[in-house]
């Protein structure tokens, strides 16, 4: 399996999502990154265009450091699945990591046992699983701890020879899509980072969690991203709508590079 990043290094990854419906547009985008991110040094960059575009712009850039992932992965197994694209299908195309869980699937029906299944299938496949996991509310009770603790024990049971193999990106679903001055604080940002990192270590070992990149996504842009990744306690980013905006994307890279 190809590390998508390296020991010590942030982690920034852009999720194109639907933003870019075009070919040319998709090319264009990873033409501007792959030119504009040269030379930067602490950090890995990565993106996951809309399904129809990956083969192309992994071709694109597959004379840089950046990755390309997909946004999302089959986890059936065998040939009858109408729709479905399997980890050894994105691998062959020059995929490296697939985004599993993220909560815009897990709306549209995806259950914690189907995120189980994909993140083995893909792991199985050496594929990288990005683990998505978010609470829909922050309870002042505590309830969202429990919510993103079952999230985490469900995906990764009987899965601990990931350890090293793994990303987890934690997106509060309250913080999706909006504004820098509407994603929570760094403090808070913090405090879920840590807590991520203990349950991993329950779950696969101190050490084992101590290689499991922990990234943040979620209203992240430029205006929050310095103070997010220095005083938030994390790894890098999963970035959703500025990965489409070439200057605030390069400027978030920036700000983990110059945190490294």
């Amino acid at each position: 399996m190809m590390a998508l990043m390296a020991s010590r290094k942030r982690l920034v990854i852009g999720n194109w999502k639907k933003y870019i419906e075009s070919a040319d547009a998709a090319l264009e985008l990873a033409k501007g990154l792959k030119r504009k991110t040269r030379g930067l040094a602490g950090v890995d960059v990565a993106v996951a265009p809309p399904m129809p575009f990956v083969a192309a712009v992994a071709k694109t850039l597959e004379s840089s450091p950046i990755k390309v992932g997909a946004q999302a992965v089959s986890g059936t197994e065998g040939a009858p699945h109408t729709g479905e694209a399997s980890a050894a299908m994105l691998k062959s195309i020059g995929v490296n990591f697939a985004i599993v869980g993220h909560s815009e699937r897990r709306a549209m029906g995806e259950t914690n046992d189907s995120v189980h299944r994909q993140l083995v299938e893909a792991a199985s496949a050496g594929l990288m699983p990005v683990l998505c996991v978010g609470e829909l509310e922050h309870n002042a009770e505590g309830a969202h701890f429990s919510f993103i603790e079952e999230q985490l024990r469900s995906a990764l049971a009987g899965a601990q020879s990931l350890a090293g193999k793994l990303v987890v990106a934690y997106e509060p679903v309250w913080a999706i899509g909006k504004r820098a001055d509407q994603a929570p604080s760094a403090a808070t940002v913090r405090e879920m980072a840590i807590f991520i990192r203990k349950t991993l270590a329950e779950v696969l070992s101190r050490q084992a969690a101590l290689k499991v990149p922990v990234l943040y996504g979620g209203a992240v842009e430029a205006e929050n991203a310095p103070t997010l990744i220095t005083d938030g306690d994390v790894a890098g980013f999963l970035v959703g709508h500025a990965s489409v905006d070439l200057d605030q994307f390069v400027s978030i890279v920036k700000a983990a590079s110059k945190s490294s």
